[in-house]
């Protein structure tokens, strides 16, 4: 039966609610009590199952690794629920619409300000179970408010939290990717440069005259600049090393 104040309206009755502008009152009436229920039964079930997950923990006897498949599977159960309960929650709008566009029902206010506070947040509700257990899997700090069951204030704001978490997680390994970069340039410029540079020889007579030539058998030293080779070590001219340079001794010989 129609309202008596708020007339039917035939041209949004289509538009809006779309399957159920063919349904009668008692059709949509049972359509979105029944699915109004079996949210709440839902969220019971999502509650039940977090609850047992996690008194499996306090247990003398829990194993980890026991503990952590029961969790994956109680997160791949409520993340179904989850969806399960917004395809229930689209069919109530289409039933809510008809009964305001097709119906005409007068107290449509009260209709949806219990969809929103039950239904919704029934919703969000099992969304935040599903946080704190993604939470529990991953060894993630939870926040120090409610997360599972919480209002929706509070799994929003858990959303949120993990939102930072993840910003905070990329900000890290961009971090340590951007210095690993850095530092593997700074190694093969390095490289470069000591491949670059050949050694040098600079000849220093010690205590023969430059103009005289020196006569056959008369020693020379010279210094060699051959950086961190340890090679000329066995050259048999090799006399030592002074100030990182290598002297040598070479013996003129006349043909």
């Amino acid at each position: 039966m129609g309202g008596q104040f708020s007339p039917k309206d035939p041209m949004r009755c289509p538009h809006y609610a779309r399957f159920a502008a063919h349904l009668e009152r008692p059709q949509f009436d049972g359509i979105y009590w029944t699915f109004f229920f079996s949210v709440i039964f839902i969220l019971f079930v999502s509650s039940w199952i977090y609850q047992s997950t996690m008194r499996y923990r306090e247990k003398p006897e829990n194993c980890e690794h026991t503990f952590r498949r029961k969790l994956k599977i109680s997160l791949a159960w409520c993340t179904a629920l989850f969806f399960l309960a917004a395809i229930l929650l689209i069919f109530e709008v289409f039933a809510l619409l008809a009964l305001q566009f097709c119906d005409g029902e007068d107290l449509m206010s009260l209709y949806w300000s219990t969809w929103t506070m039950l239904q919704l947040g029934s919703e969000i509700a099992i969304l935040g179970i599903n946080l704190a257990m993604w939470h529990q899997l991953f060894n993630v700090r939870q926040p120090l408010w409610a997360l599972a069951l919480g209002t929706p204030v509070l799994v929003v704001a858990g959303i949120g939290h993990i939102i930072h978490l993840a910003l905070r997680m990329f900000y890290k390994k961009a971090k340590k990717s951007r210095r690993a970069s850095k530092d593997v340039r700074g190694e093969m410029t390095e490289v470069s440069a000591s491949s670059s540079s050949a050694p040098t020889i600079k000849p220093e007579r010690e205590h023969v005259d430059q103009a005289s030539t020196p006569a056959t058998g008369e020693s020379m030293c010279f210094a060699i600049d051959v950086g961190d080779d340890e090679r000329v070590r066995q050259w048999p001219s090799f006399v030592r090393m002074s100030d990182g340079k290598a002297i040598v001794r070479l013996t003129a010989i006349h043909a």
